[in-house]
């Protein structure tokens, strides 16, 4: 857990050190210089140069002298404060992009390695959706995108789910074959097709590791592919369960060329 909120910490700019300081401050308080050195393993010659820095930007506070012992910042005020932080950072980059004359780029198709990355373009494109969530993933995978997939179907957005193994609990239409993953495991690999709002699509393997790669497309010829895939996958789970997909397929097939309709007039104008 310590390890995990180092991390996060780390992820939000602040140094290793600073991190496992915070975390250090965080299990015991308040603390000396000395004692923070050798519980957060700093060494003594920087402590006192790390809690200063830690001081400036508002995370600590000297609250004894004579030793001086050291509070940390408690964790609903760092939130708040990192929230404001960040906020202030975006709206400033937002305007000042909006003062460069900046051509929309024509790059349609975005490479990602990383299993963490890929799960957070994820992430990105589930909170970034307006109408809808349409996606294809394993169980381990919908569980780490649980939390955002929540906030979509709880808001009114649809969400349609698509798995071979069992789905955690979540709003929306989910539909599973309840193979366990490790039974799959030994045929597939793990993979992720994920559609916002029919336009957007996160697409490539969900391997553990940092060689994962995927993509993320607003090409409309990649999108309909994937959806097409998974209006297949959809039918098939439900002619061989006995389940009846109808109206979700023909929700998600409004998005396509109506090929029933078509073939069926092309059938009885070669009759006629």
């Amino acid at each position: 857990m310590e390890r995990k909120i180092a991390h996060a910490l780390t992820q939000l700019g602040f140094t290793a050190t600073d991190a496992k300081l915070y975390v250090a401050l965080l299990k015991q308080h308040p603390a000396t210089g000395y004692e923070l050195a050798s519980r957060a393993g700093v060494p003594r010659s920087a402590i006192y140069n790390v809690l200063s820095r830690l001081r400036d930007q508002g995370l600590v506070n000297a609250v004894q002298d004579k030793p001086a012992r050291y509070a940390p910042l408690p964790p609903a005020r760092l939130f708040e404060l990192l929230q404001a932080r960040f906020t202030s950072n975006l709206d400033e980059l937002q305007a000042a992009i909006g003062r460069l004359a900046v051509t929309a780029p024509e790059v349609t198709l975005w490479s990602i390695k990383g299993y963490r990355t890929m799960l957070d373009q994820a992430k990105a494109l589930i909170a970034g959706s307006q109408q809808s969530v349409v996606a294809s993933l394993w169980r381990r995978e919908a569980k780490l995108l649980s939390p955002a997939l929540r906030v979509v179907g709880n808001s009114g957005r649809r969400v349609v789910l698509f798995s071979f193994n069992p789905l955690p609990e979540l709003p929306g239409v989910c539909f599973s074959y309840d193979i366990p993953e490790v039974e799959l495991e030994r045929y597939w690999r793990h993979k992720i097709i994920l559609i916002a709002d029919h336009a957007r699509l996160l697409v490539g393997n969900a391997d553990e590791s940092e060689e994962t790669r995927a993509i993320v497309t607003d090409e409309s010829a990649l999108v309909e592919m994937a959806l097409s895939n998974l209006v297949l996958d959809i039918t098939l789970f439900g002619q061989r369960m006995g389940v009846a997909t109808g109206d979700v397929v023909a929700g998600l097939s409004s998005h396509l060329a109506p090929v029933e309709e078509l073939v069926a007039r092309t059938l009885r104008e070669t009759e006629g």
